[in-house]
């Protein structure tokens, strides 16, 4: 392709890392051994439990409110690039070559899933334990409504057609009818209908007559609101289900992002150059976390945020090298 747009290569970049990762680097130390490899993607399960997973198929799972890790075996040497539980027992796990892992028990075993494709899932979001969407590269779009039993494909047809196919970053479920998946080029699809069609959302994230845009790498929703991120520190909110977005300004301008996450107003976005935010007004203004030198030398890929059972805001940050740190409130602990 001639004149590749500055975002191609960001894009290029975080899915080499997925796709070619590290086996090990700068790996952390534990109570419970050695984490390492670089990890993708995190959950906080419960107010003991946690969930991280990464490179060569590695989970590590900790009971003990993420002071220390176990290594779980998964059955797959598949990079996982995504995981989610919507609740304290059930949970999935997405990743290369059309994984798929299911698990009952907070994370203990797993189940492959057949996916019925074998394209890379970078993405994966459960509404409950019946309703979920697995999204990855060349435009994988995957629904289910049985727990991961079966899974249908929901391929993204729009009146403005697609134009070759798009890696799509990440997606969340809003309810059993509702979901959106962003992407490449900062293209935003909505499904009102479970997934069997999809509309476009025109936003100026995406220049449709030059057919370039900026890409979204990371999805949150929380309280009836969307939150975007990507290159550039991109950053934008939905306040109507992803019908329509406001672009935001974190004050940053060259760091890209590529996890983010809410809590009523209060948010965290993670990125390149062990970049870390925090917001405590829905995004309307953006703070720097001081992190460690180490830490800004890899970069943090996957973020959760929930609250605990006293009500505070507790969660988890991960990236390249076993890098992660224990979030509680505004303050971080690597």
């Amino acid at each position: 392709m001639n004149g590749r747009p500055p975002f191609y290569v960001t894009a290029v970049a975080l899915v080499a890392a997925l796709l070619f990762p590290a086996v090990h680097s700068g790996a952390a130390r534990t109570d419970a051994g050695r984490v390492c490899g670089s990890l993708f993607a995190c959950a906080v399960i419960s107010d003991t439990d946690s969930i991280m997973v990464g490179d060569r198929g590695r989970i590590f799972l900790s009971k003990d409110g993420a002071k220390s890790w176990e290594a779980v075996d998964g059955g797959t040497l598949a990079a996982l690039s995504s995981v989610c539980f919507p609740d304290s027992r059930n949970g999935w796990i997405a990743g290369q070559g059309g994984t798929l892992l299911a698990s009952r028990d907070g994370g203990r075993t797993w189940q492959g899933q057949s996916a019925g494709v074998d394209t890379y899932l970078l993405d994966i979001d459960f509404l409950d334990s019946l309703h979920g969407i697995a999204v990855g590269a060349e435009t994988t779009v995957l629904t289910t409504v049985d727990g991961g039993a079966t899974w249908n494909p929901s391929p993204l047809k729009t009146s403005a057609g697609l134009l070759g196919d798009l890696n799509l970053f990440a997606a969340v479920m809003m309810d059993a009818r509702t979901a959106c998946v962003v992407g490449d080029l900062g293209r935003i699809f909505v499904t009102e209908d479970g997934g069997r069609s999809w509309s476009e959302t025109k936003t100026s994230l995406y220049n449709d007559r030059l057919m370039m845009g900026r890409v979204l790498y990371a999805l949150a929703y929380d309280s009836g609101t969307l939150y975007a991120a990507g290159i550039d520190s991109t950053f934008a909110v939905s306040k109507d289900r992803g019908k329509s977005w406001t672009l935001g300004d974190t004050g940053f301008s060259k760091p890209d992002l590529y996890g983010i996450d809410f809590v009523g107003a209060f948010g965290m976005a993670a990125g390149s150059g062990g970049h870390l935010i925090r917001t405590t007004d829905g995004g309307a203004t953006w703070h720097a976390v001081d992190v460690p030198e180490r830490i800004r030398r890899v970069w943090l890929n996957g973020m959760d945020l929930r609250k605990d059972s006293s009500g505070k805001v507790v969660g988890l940050v991960v990236g390249k090298g076993g890098s992660f740190g224990r979030i509680l409130d505004s303050s971080v602990k690597w």
